[in-house]
């Protein structure tokens, strides 16, 4: 049977008796609609929620494209027969848009209780779609089917009741998510119900109205394809915004296609020459400035890609850092508690050591042979030695674990320093050296700190100075400076070069006269920093050179 009231071409979509409204409300939206399902199943293939967004698309686009056939095709046979989905259409259309917020917001299906309620309620559709249940007769006048108000009733009721299910759906992830989940579910899931809010308000309205006979141009059902727009647009904005699908382009692509297309379809009707020509300049003038917006977001998004790229380099050499600095502080405190306890474990057989040295040389078993004296004499020497490695060695170790503890009382800096360099002068002499006190008589020094402590960064330092001294003096001083006590301990050694005086106070460094003596640990200076810097003062070494002696300065704090 062929519609009397329109033209004899089918599907004559640019016949004076189509509404133009359809080049807006149909055309641009079906390839809107096919174009972004093909470019997200195109860039993520092995995607669920590719597919999830896809399907409603497709469904979205076969449902314009079944209505553009009821409105230009002159077949009653074909109008009837794509008439016939549209229950189908529905119900199918808002079920896979409840799947695609499904699969976005939780990552997973639709429970299978949902799915098969579904079912069962669109099974009756499924089978009554192709008998007179549906659509009873064909209208030549009207040029449209005639459908049964119970059926389109029923299918309309599961719509709302999924749609319902779909808003609670969404408002449920919205008030439980947290601010940043919020603006995805606000974007997409909003975006969503929008569309579907319009697209299926206008079609139960049309129904409505006709079945009132309130109304009989019913156009008015072509601007519920409209809010399309809006999902397109909400979507393309998460899309950029939470790099969903990978499609970076999509939305700014879409938009100018959409644009171009509007008002290209406008050549179709348009009958005056000048709105002819000045639509074809805008239409140029889209396509340019399209592609040069398309190029413009392009560049700024590989841009700023590089620069995440980038900055998930450092955050991955960062962390790689982090776990490298960890197990070094690891090794470093199980190395720390190793000294600790081989120092612990050899003060014993070294005190023993030096206890019966000591007695062999006094006499207490008897006299001895020169010979034997002189063996028994390095003995002991070595042992001191060996003892004062062992107490730099704990000393560093308890530094290291925060162990190390100050007995902080009021000491008389000169009179410790006069009795230091006195215990040391003799050692000197041994040496051939001449330790030389020039510590004012008439002045009182007086510090806050630890005795102990204190004499042993003396010690140290003087001792440095003997040990790289290989002829000549030591002078120790002692005045104010700037309100401060300033103590020096120069040397008249082998100096030290501009280049080694920097690391001088390291751990384990040693100066240019390692050759000279070869029994220092390079800790000695370490700890006379330490020390002097837990008493709020600093130590520092002045050289002009090797070969020109050093001079090594302790500021300190006086107190009254």
């Amino acid at each position: 049977m062929i519609c009397p009231s329109y033209p004899t071409p089918f599907l004559y979509i640019f016949s004076e008796q189509v509404p133009q409204l359809l080049y807006y409300s149909h055309l641009p939206l079906i390839f809107i609609s096919i174009f972004i399902g093909f470019f997200v199943l195109i860039k993520d293939k092995k995607s669920k929620l590719s597919i999830a967004l896809s399907t409603p698309l497709f469904i979205f686009s076969i449902w314009l494209i079944f209505d553009l056939i009821t409105w230009t095709s002159n077949s009653s046979d074909n109008i009837m027969f794509v008439w016939s989905f549209f229950g189908i259409l529905f119900i199918s259309l808002i079920y896979f848009f409840l799947r695609f917020l499904y699969i976005f917001f939780e990552d997973k299906e639709i429970p299978f209780y949902l799915s098969s309620i579904i079912f069962i309620l669109y099974l009756p559709v499924l089978f009554l779609t192709f008998t007179s249940l549906n659509l009873s007769i064909f209208d030549l006048v009207q040029c449209s089917s005639i459908e049964n108000n119970y059926f389109v009733a029923y299918y309309y009721s599961i719509g709302v009741l999924i749609f319902i299910y779909l808003c609670y759906f969404v408002a449920k992830h919205y008030i439980r998510s947290d601010s940043f989940s919020k603006s995805k579910i606000l974007l997409t899931g909003v975006g969503t119900i929008l569309f579907l809010i319009f697209f299926f308000l206008t079609g139960i309205m049309v129904t409505i109205l006709k079945y009132f006979n309130i109304v009989k141009d019913f156009q008015i059902e072509q601007y519920g394809f409209f809010p399309i727009i809006i999902f397109i647009i909400l979507l393309a904005l998460t899309v950029i915004k939470y790099k969903v699908f990978n499609i970076k382009l999509l939305a700014v692509r879409s938009l100018v296609f959409a644009l171009a297309f509007l008002i290209g379809s406008q050549f179709f009707f348009i009958k005056v020459t000048t709105n002819f020509i000045l639509n074809g300049i805008t239409f140029v003038g889209v396509i340019i400035f399209g592609q040069s917006l398309i190029k413009s977001v392009k560049k700024e998004i590989e841009q700023k890609e590089y620069l995440e790229k980038l900055s998930e380099m450092l955050k991955h050499s960062r962390t790689r850092l982090e776990e490298a600095n960890v197990k070094l502080q690891s090794l470093d405190k199980l190395k720390t508690e190793f000294v600790s306890l081989a120092s612990h474990q050899l003060r014993s057989p070294l005190t023993a050591i030096k206890g019966y040295t000591s007695m062999l040389l006094e006499g207490d078993y008897g006299e001895i042979n020169p010979q034997a004296r002189e063996i028994v004499e390095r003995v002991a020497e070595s042992s001191k030695n060996l003892t004062l490695v062992v107490e730099d060695l704990l000393n560093v170790a308890k530094i290291e674990q925060g162990g190390m503890k100050y007995e902080i009382d009021k000491v008389d800096f000169s009179e410790l320093v006069e009795n230091t360099a006195r215990d040391l002068s003799i050692t000197a002499e041994k040496k051939g050296l001449k330790l030389i006190d020039s510590i004012p008589k008439d002045q009182k020094f007086f510090v806050s700190g630890d005795k102990e402590k204190l004499r042993q960064v003396l010690i140290n330092l003087i001792d440095n100075s003997m040990k790289y001294t290989p002829s000549g003096q030591i002078e120790v001083n002692m005045n104010f400076k700037d309100g401060k006590i300033l103590l020096s301990i120069k040397d008249t050694g082998v100096g030290i070069s501009k280049e080694v005086i920097g690391t001088l106070f390291a751990k384990f460094s040693r100066g240019d006269g390692a050759k000279l003596n070869s029994t220092g640990t390079g800790l000695g200076l370490y700890l006379v920093k330490e020390i002097v810097e837990a008493h709020h003062g600093r130590v520092w070494v002045e050289s002009e050179g090797t070969g020109h002696g050093s001079t090594f300065f302790v500021e300190i704090e006086g107190v009254e």
